[in-house]
């Protein structure tokens, strides 16, 4: 059958029985998510492995399937529960990972604070593949804000802390949590601060693999069978 692919995130609907979601648009290459009953066979490696073929009306993939047949393997699909590792790139080159550390739990196709932008992206992966997904501002971390300049009191700080234009520093705010601030200029009593997400006003890598797909239940504690 042939699935046309326009936009990420469209989904195409075939026979009422398969869904197919548009991922990713790279090139020639195009990353499908499938989701399909059992009693419908869907080829999701060659799905993944294919390429966009040109024709007269729009880009399309040959998916093979067979009725007869059975589901070929376990993929995360929208609403899944699943465990998952990330690695975090900036465009300043700043890095974040949970390598040495508990997988996060997220649910496909839904928000999570430490990975904007992810999305679909999880969509047709299989336990121990991976995904890169580049996030522009507007979906990561949103626009650098001016109004989030402030000038704040040097008692903020404490008295023995150099503050360096240009470093970022921890400060308490007034809920009591920390948070990061970064010194634009230190005029003695007062502190220019930029209050902004060090990740606003650019783009984010993420680069993320899928560990295991939990029940759809958030309070289940173990793997899908």
């Amino acid at each position: 059958m042939l699935v046309l692919a326009r936009r990420v995130g469209e989904v195409i609907v075939i026979g009422s029985a398969i869904h197919i979601t548009v991922v990713s648009v790279r090139g020639n290459s195009v990353r499908l998510g499938v989701a399909a009953p059992a009693s419908v066979r869907v080829d999701r490696q060659e799905v993944h492995a294919g390429r966009r073929r040109p024709g007269p009306w729009a880009p399309g993939l040959l998916i093979p399937s067979d009725p007869e047949g059975e589901s070929s393997m376990q993929t995360a699909q929208p609403g899944d529960c699943v465990r998952v590792h990330y690695v975090k790139r900036l465009q300043d080159g700043s890095v974040a990972s949970s390598r040495g550390r508990a997988p996060i739990e997220v649910t496909v196709g839904s928000d999570h604070p430490r990975l904007p932008g992810l999305g679909l992206a999880l969509v047709g992966l299989a336990p121990g593949a991976s995904t890169t997904v580049r996030v522009p501002p507007e979906r990561a971390y949103g626009p650098s804000d001016p109004a989030r300049v402030r000038r704040w009191a040097r008692t903020r700080f404490p008295a023995d802390q150099p503050l360096r234009v240009g470093k970022w520093v921890s400060v308490l705010n007034r809920r009591g949590r920390r948070r990061l601030v970064r010194i634009l200029e230190d005029r003695g009593r007062v502190v220019v601060v930029d209050t902004n997400h060090r990740g606003a006003g650019q783009a984010l890598n993420l680069e993320v693999e899928l560990i295991d797909i939990r029940a759809r239940d958030a309070g289940a504690d173990s793997p899908r069978p």
